[in-house]
């Protein structure tokens, strides 16, 4: 009895293996899994047509088994079901798809406590790609929802994880989006380094940084867009501008730029940008108002008298000052009298046209 009971022992040591009598684990990554339990599941899964009952069984099959060879393709599948309820609008349903799947991916301990003795790479390399993609998904859903502080949140990950271009763009745009404008200057800033000026989505930039620093009363940063700008496009259009458009900018950036040369005396610098800027905007009074001043202090007072007419008929802010001027070169060159003067300003009219 005792020699017959010893060699059962010895069998059933030999079927179970001497580290005990539990049977070992099958990797959830093997060929048998995958053919005998994950695939045949997943082409019954398949076989369903609506795709929110095709989602609810793809995320049982993933909570179920975590660590499978299916993952690209169950996600893949799943992830269409949630574009479907973003095209209705229904976010809060698509947020709730999209956080179980989140929690039903595995954790890299998850997947180190497996033991997986062969395709652990692969997987790992597979689990992280869905989870990029599902980063990617909640971004689209707060994207498009207009919860910018969230996709902005989301945004600022994925662009520290990958910094690009086109994902320096995006999260430029959530802040831009948001109002956060200090975010949004100091991504353009970077942006305008990789996207020339005399391109479209450069120009399309360097113009959304002028607006922002005009709004907020930065002239010095606005002035040096300004000056950027007129660099390249001072005797052209941007690309689908016209000169309606564009000449009332030209204008505006000829009038800041001469500030500084006037401010320091560099008279005939100074000219030639107010001329710059009557030439593209001919009714720009207070360029003419300028313009009087340099020719007084360069020309003498004769010359200064058809700029100061022209400031004076265009009734700009430099309108007062211009007059006084004007009566006081007219009345100079008119022994005290203000006679005449109203034929110089018909004059100025009848030369603007106006």
């Amino acid at each position: 009895m005792t020699r017959r009971l010893f060699s059962s022992t010895i069998m059933i040591l030999l079927l179970c293996g001497a580290g005990g009598f539990a049977q070992d684990r099958i990797s959830p990554l093997s060929d048998f899994m995958y053919n005998r339990r994950d695939f045949p599941r997943y082409e019954e899964m398949k076989e369903e047509k609506d795709p929110q009952k095709l989602a609810a069984l793809l995320i049982e099959f993933q909570q179920s088994r975590p660590i499978n060879r299916l993952l690209p393709f169950i996600l893949q599948d799943y992830q269409a079901a949630i574009v479907d309820l973003m095209n209705n609008q229904e976010w809060d349903k698509a947020l709730a798809m999209a956080e179980a799947f989140q929690s039903a991916l595995p954790t890299d301990k998850d997947v180190e406590d497996e033991e997986i003795p062969v395709g652990v790479e692969e997987f790992m390399e597979q689990l992280r790609d869905a989870r990029l993609r599902m980063q990617q998904v909640f971004l689209n859903v707060y994207y498009l929802s207009g919860n910018w502080a969230k996709a902005a949140e989301i945004q600022r990950q994925l662009h520290s994880n990958s910094p690009t271009v086109q994902s320096a763009q995006l999260l430029a745009d959530i802040y831009l989006k948001m109002e956060n404008y200090d975010g949004y200057l100091g991504l353009a800033n970077e942006l305008m380094q990789e996207f020339p000026i005399d391109q479209p989505r450069g120009f399309d930039i360097a113009s959304q940084v002028l607006d922002l620093h005009l709004q907020r009363g930065d002239i010095p940063a606005a002035t040096q867009i300004y000056r950027n700008l007129m660099d390249v496009y001072s005797d052209r259009l941007p690309e689908g501008l016209t000169d309606a458009q564009w000449n009332p900018v030209r204008a505006t950036a000829w009038m800041l730029l001469a500030q500084e040369p006037f401010a320091s005396k560099d008279f005939q610098r100074a000219l030639e940008m107010f001329e710059n800027a009557v030439k593209a905007a001919p009714t720009n009074g207070d360029a003419w108002y300028y313009i009087g001043m340099i020719k007084w202090q360069l020309e003498g007072q004769t010359v200064a008298v058809e700029p100061f007419a022209r400031s004076v008929v265009l009734a700009g802010a430099s309108a007062a000052s211009a007059r006084q001027f004007l009566e006081q070169i007219h009345k100079a060159e008119n022994e005290d009298s203000l006679d005449g003067l109203d034929e110089v300003l018909a004059k100025a009219k009848a030369d603007l046209g106006i």
